[in-house]
Parts: C-alpha cells; structure tokens; sequence
C-alpha cells in the first residue's frame, strides 16, 4: 500500500465553485468541481484542472478510494495530516507565522473602477492579470492600469499560460509603452518554455519572466519560478533553483485550499525571506461567495481569516459539512 495513504477511512465532501468569468487563457470554465478530503482530525483539498493534464475530480477519488495516489491526492493527503496535528493540539497553523503579501488577481468579470480604486486606496503591491491570446487586448489593458497608477508604484504581473507564439510575445515586447514597461515586474509562460527563446527574451527586451509551467526540466533563462502548494513541495522547487525568488500563489481552488497555500507560503517566508516575493494567495475575489470564501478577507494582499480555529480554520464550517465515506 503507498506509505502516503492515510490508515483512518478518509471521508469526502465534494464542492462547486463558480467563477465571474474565465480564470486563464486554457479555459473558458466559470465552474469548477473538486472536493475536500477528512481523515482523521485533518482536512485536504482536491481541485483538479484537466486543462492542464489533471484528472477529473471522479477520477482522482476512484483512484484514491483504490489506493492509488496522483500529486493532487498526495498533497491533499499531507494537508491533512498537518491540518490534524494542529487541531488535535488545539492551535491554528498560522500560529507565530506571518503570511506574505499577494498581489491582487484582476478579474475581468468584475467592473474596471471599483476594484482599481481598492487597489490603489488599499495600497496592493502589484496587479496581476491573466493575458490572453489576443495580446493586444492585454496590451491596452496593462497600459490603462499603469496609467492610473503611474504614481503610486504599484507594479504589473501579467500570466499567458504559455499561449503565445514566439513572433507574438516579440510584438507583444516591441509595442510595450515605456509606462507599461516601468511598472512590469513579471511576465509568466509567456510562450512554452525554451530556455534559448527566453534567453533571447530576456536579452532582447529587457523583460523579467516568471516560470511556472515545464519547471520540471527547465534550467536557466527566467527570473522567477510560480509554485502552486497544493500541487508540488515548494522546497523541492527552492532546491532545484536555488537563486531565483518563488512566487507561490493558490491553484484557484476551494477556500481551505486557499489557506493551505497560504500556510506553505508563511512556512517559506519564515525560513527563506530572502526568496519569496510577493505571492498569489489573494483568489477568493474571482469566485462566487460561499461559506468559506466568506471567511476570509485580503486588505492591501494581507490574507486573513476572520476567526483563526485550529488547524487551517473554519472549525464550525467544516463540522457542519456532508461527510461521505470514500469506498
């Protein structure tokens, strides 16, 4: 049996989650189905993008309910056990830890005005915006933002998913007015991931790139590196780029998973402040309000839950769930 599976039963709850509009350029979705996961004292969060290779959330729990884990599970699981330690001992996770500033995710479903006066009045450090394969749309979409905020530093993030050609990011670069380029901080996957195309990148135009997807053989050519908790060990990632700042950030999932993310990521900052930049945590905007998202509050990108509990939070919430048994 995998050493990862837990020997309690593990009891499921499965969620929707509905979004204000496309969350990236690899899906046009606004509703998402992922579940979380009881074993023991703890809880997990399964949220699956098969967009981006994962199996369904059906599959990833016929599988668990098998014995078989995917990285989705095994993370889930070890959630979990973290989640039950804490609550047995009847303190929260965050307890002495300090989780790290967010940018501010835009949403493209929501209007313009009110969510670029919260950020300026709130003082958010960065914008990030998804970039779509219309770049020109982005373009003028970064420019209008760097406008407003020409005088208040806030600087501009903005993630293709890697749904560029390399003669689009080339023009996308070419025709970057000169404010757009003095508030851009990160462009992440721009194009698939070629370590001599973004070398040429980087030398070309002087642009910084973040690394999210194809981590796993890349070598040199970016500036940063995006990791998602509730999908891969951060320190695994820290390890095998051991100079270049991490960007972790939720995967847009459920609001436990949101929070684990926000755990790893004060565990990161305790031990290498140095190396985390400003993270992605702040997501429970894009989503339709719900029990949990409800609960948790991100003035100026300074993630909150409104009542700590133990473990990752939201104790009453959680015991009034549904539980199924996985069999």
């Amino acid at each position: 049996m995998n050493e990862l599976l837990p020997i309690e039963p593990v009891y499921v709850h499965r969620y929707k989650i509905r979004s204000g509009t496309a969350l990236n350029s690899a899906s046009a979705r606004r509703e998402f189905h992922g579940a979380l996961i009881k074993t023991g004292d703890g809880h997990g969060c399964i949220h699956p993008w098969p967009e981006f290779g994962d199996a369904d959330i059906d599959e990833q729990l016929d599988l668990l309910a098998g014995g078989t884990t995917t990285p989705l599970t095994e993370m889930a699981l070890r959630c979990a056990r973290i989640d039950g330690e804490a609550r047995r001992a009847g303190a929260s996770l965050f307890d002495g830890l300090h989780i790290p500033a967010s940018h501010y995710s835009w949403s493209f479903g929501q209007d313009t005005h009110p969510q670029l006066d919260r950020v300026l009045s709130e003082q958010w450090p960065a914008i990030k915006a998804k970039g779509f394969a219309n770049w020109g749309e982005t373009l003028r979409f970064l420019d209008c933002i760097a406008k407003a905020g020409e005088s208040s530093g806030l600087k501009l993030r903005v993630d293709f998913n890697g749904c560029l050609e390399r003669r689009d990011f080339d023009q996308f670069c070419e025709l970057l007015p000169l404010r757009v380029f003095r508030h851009l901080d990160l462009v992440e996957d721009p194009v698939p991931y070629d370590a001599g195309s973004w070398r040429q990148f980087r030398d070309r135009w002087g642009v910084r790139l973040a690394l999210d997807k194809g981590w796993r053989t890349a070598t040199d050519a970016f500036d940063a590196v995006v990791v998602k908790p509730a999908r891969r060990d951060w320190r695994i990632v820290a390890e095998k780029f051991p100079r270049q700042p991490l960007v972790l950030t939720s995967a847009m999932d459920h609001g436990l998973g949101q929070m684990y993310a926000a755990y790893e990521a004060a565990l990161a900052r305790a031990e290498m402040p140095e190396r985390v930049s400003w993270c992605g945590l702040a997501t429970q905007h894009l989503f339709e309000r719900d029990e949990f998202f409800e609960q948790i509050s991100s003035p100026g990108g300074r993630l909150a839950l409104h009542h700590a509990g133990t473990g990752l939070g939201f104790d009453h919430t959680l015991a009034r769930l549904p539980w199924k048994r996985l069999t």
